[in-house]
């Protein structure tokens, strides 16, 4: 399980993250939005924390700017100011739990459970299996066009690229995949 750890108080920052270690979580920290920004990808992390107060740009408009970039993990926000409009806006921004600080160990700890214990969206198992295989770009492409159902000449029609360049891509796809058929591919993105 990996976690980041968005937070500008470094001291906050390095004591639960050596604490999540020790629990068995991969956690990276991170002192702003900005510098998280530039390593975030789909299916990157299985959970966000996220301080609301941050440098420059705030924990509510980074975690929009995530999922507007298709980065879609649980988030739990966490605020030193719990209050109707912070609740208000980390609901739209899609997070999934507003901690109030001061919180302890044990409270972000069974937050976190609670939050992964929720169902996934779609789209998170999408980026999660994908994010897997290192595809290339144009693969992660066709890939996600083969999830959704499409014909190699659909694909080929939106892709702008010859149906034969789309077989090559998902023979590419399947054997990074360990798989021969879309059925197969389709049931290892989503398994029962």
């Amino acid at each position: 399980m990996k976690l980041a750890y968005i937070e500008d108080d470094a001291d906050a920052r390095t004591l639960f993250i050596e604490q999540l270690t020790e629990e068995g979580f991969v956690c990276e920290g991170f002192g702003g939005a900005e510098e998280f920004l530039r390593v975030a990808a789909p299916g990157g992390y299985d959970l966000l924390i996220i301080d609301i107060r941050l440098p420059k740009m705030d924990g509510v408009k980074l975690l929009r700017r995530l999922r507007e970039k298709g980065i879609l993990p649980p988030a739990i926000l966490i605020t030193a100011f719990n209050s109707l409009d912070y609740a208000r806006e980390a609901l739209n921004s899609n997070a999934n739990y507003l901690l109030e600080k001061p919180f302890s160990f044990a409270t972000l700890t069974r937050v976190i459970a609670r939050v992964l214990k929720a169902p996934r969206s779609l789209q998170d198992r999408v980026d999660r299996g994908l994010g897997t295989l290192a595809l290339t770009k144009r693969e992660a492409e066709i890939a996600r066009l083969l999830l959704k159902g499409l014909s190699n000449k659909e694909i080929a029609d939106i892709a702008t690229i010859s149906e034969p360049t789309v077989k090559q891509y998902v023979t590419q796809i399947f054997d990074k995949a360990r798989v021969r058929s879309r059925g197969e591919f389709f049931s290892w993105i989503f398994p029962v």
